[in-house]
C-alpha cells in the first residue's frame, strides 16, 4: 500500500465532494458515502494507535540510549549484534558516538524503533544480571543445576512458573546463546538440554 498516493487520492475526492456536496442526492450516493463514513472513522482509530505505539517506541529507544545502563553495557558490537537482529542490516559505523547515531536512523527508516528499543532492554536486563555475581548469579547457576536434576514432568511443572525474562536471565547466566528472535519454548528447550548436561557432569565430579 502506498500511503502518499492515497493520501492524494483521498485529499482529490474530498475537494470534489465539497464542491458537489449541496448537487448530491439519493439513497445509493447517500449509503455509500455512509459506510465510506463508517470505514474512514475506523481507519483512522488503526492509524492513531499506530502512530502512537511508533512514538512510545522511539522514546522508549531514545530513553534506552541515555541511560545510565547505557553507559555501562553498551558497545558497538551490541548495536551491530542487535541491527542485525532486529532490522537484517549491517552496521557501518566503528566508533560509539557514530555507531548510535547510524543505529537510530537505520531503525526510525525501517520502523523498527519499538522492536529496538526491547532488544536493548533485554540486553542490558542480561548483562546486568551477569554482572552482578555474587548471589545473583550463583542463585542462578544454582537454578540451573536443580533444573537438570529433575524428570521430564517435574521440570515441565517448573518452567511453567518462569516468566520469559527470568528464563533468559538463567540461559544468559549459564552461557547458552540466543537471539532476541528465540522463542520462550525454543529457550526451555535449550535450557532443557544443557542444564541436564550440567547436572551429569556434577554428579560424576562428585
Amino acid at each position: 500500500m502506498n500511503y502518499s498516493d492515497l493520501a492524494t487520492h483521498l485529499l482529490a475526492l474530498g475537494e470534489r465532494l465539497q464542491k458537489h456536496s449541496r448537487k448530491i442526492e439519493g439513497d445509493t450516493v447517500g449509503r455509500s458515502a455512509k459506510k465510506l463514513a463508517q470505514t474512514a472513522e475506523r481507519f483512522e482509530e488503526t492509524l492513531e494507535s499506530f502512530l502512537a505505539s511508533r512514538k512510545s517506541g522511539e522514546l522508549l529507544l531514545e530513553t534506552l540510549l541515555r541511560s545510565p545502563s547505557a553507559k555501562r553495557h553498551l558497545t558497538v558490537e551490541l548495536l551491530k549484534k542487535g541491527l542485525r537482529e532486529v532490522a537484517g542490516k549491517k552496521l557501518q559505523a566503528e566508533e560509539l558516538s557514530a555507531a548510535k547515531k547510524e543505529f537510530v536512523e537505520v531503525l526510525h527508516a525501517n520502523e523498527k524503533a519499538s522492536q529496538g528499543g526491547k532488544f536493548l532492554k533485554a540486553a542490558f536486563e542480561e548483562a546486568a544480571y551477569v554482572e552482578s555475581g555474587g548471589k545473583d548469579k550463583v542463585s542462578l547457576q544454582r537454578e540451573f543445576v536443580r533444573l537438570g536434576g529433575l524428570s521430564d514432568e517435574e521440570f515441565e511443572k517448573a518452567i511453567v512458573k518462569r516468566t520469559f525474562g527470568e528464563l533468559r536471565r538463567i540461559a544468559a547466566t549459564n552461557g547458552i546463546k540466543f537471539t532476541d528472535k528465540t522463542s520462550k519454548q525454543r529457550l526451555t528447550a535449550l535450557i532443557r538440554r544443557f542444564s541436564v548436561r550440567a547436572a551429569v557432569n556434577i554428579s560424576f565430579d562428585e
